[in-house]
C-alpha cells in the first residue's frame, strides 16, 4: 500500500510520487530488481521471473547480486516499518524504491553517512549497520558497469570562512570537516 514520505527526496517529491517512466536506465534496473525481488514474498505460490537475471543481463558480477539479496534479507529482519514496494507492472515509484535510489546515488558520490540516516528510515540501527556494507559494495558495481545515479539531493554549497565569521578570524580554529550522518553509523 503506497504511503506518503516521510520525506520528500530528488525522486519522490512532497506534491506526489514519480513515474516510472520517468526513471533513467540505472535507476529503471533497480527498480525492477527490486520489484522482482519482493513479488515472491507477496505471492509465494506462483511463478516469477529471477530478479537475478536483470542484473546479469546488465553485466553486474554475482557479487552485485548477493549483495542486493543480502541488503533485502537484512531489511526484511529489521525493517521498523512496512516498505512501499509496487508491483512489477505499477506505472508510479514507491516511496522506499525512491529512498533505495537515493541511497545508491549517495554512495556512489561517497557520501556514505548521509545514505545511512536514509536507510535509519527503513531500519533499526543495527540493521543500518549491517545493510550499509552490501549495499555499497551494490552501489559499486552498479557504477563500475556504467549506471551512475544521478545525484540524490544537491549538497549544500560550502560558504567562504570570511562569510562564516564575518570576516573575523581572531575566534577561528583550523578544523577538521565532519560528516553528521556518520555518527550514526558505526
Amino acid at each position: 500500500m503506497p504511503t506518503t514520505p516521510s520525506r520528500p527526496t530528488r525522486r519522490f517529491p512532497a506534491d506526489g510520487p514519480a513515474r516510472v517512466r520517468d526513471l533513467r536506465t540505472a535507476e529503471l534496473l533497480v527498480v525492477s530488481v527490486l520489484r522482482l525481488w519482493a513479488e515472491p514474498l507477496r505471492l509465494p505460490e506462483e511463478t516469477h521471473q529471477h530478479w537475478e537475471d536483470g542484473l546479469a543481463a546488465a553485466g553486474l558480477s554475482k557479487d552485485a547480486a548477493v549483495a542486493f539479496d543480502t541488503v533485502m534479507r537484512i531489511t526484511i529482519a529489521a525493517a521498523t516499518r512496512p516498505l512501499d514496494i509496487h508491483r512489477p507492472q505499477c506505472p508510479m515509484l514507491g516511496q522506499d524504491e525512491a529512498l533505495l535510489l537515493d541511497m545508491i546515488g549517495l554512495l556512489q558520490a561517497g557520501r556514505h553517512g548521509e545514505a545511512g540516516v536514509l536507510m535509519a528510515d527503513w531500519l533499526a540501527l543495527a540493521g543500518v549497520r549491517m545493510a550499509l556494507a552490501p549495499l555499497c559494495i551494490l552501489a559499486g558495481a552498479l557504477d563500475k558497469a556504467g549506471f551512475r545515479m544521478p545525484a540524490a539531493m544537491p549538497e549544500e554549497p560550502a560558504k567562504p570562512v570570511a562569510a562564516r565569521h564575518g570576516g573575523d578570524f581572531t575566534g577561528v580554529r583550523a578544523t577538521a570537516p565532519v560528516d553528521r550522518g556518520a555518527t550514526l553509523v558505526h
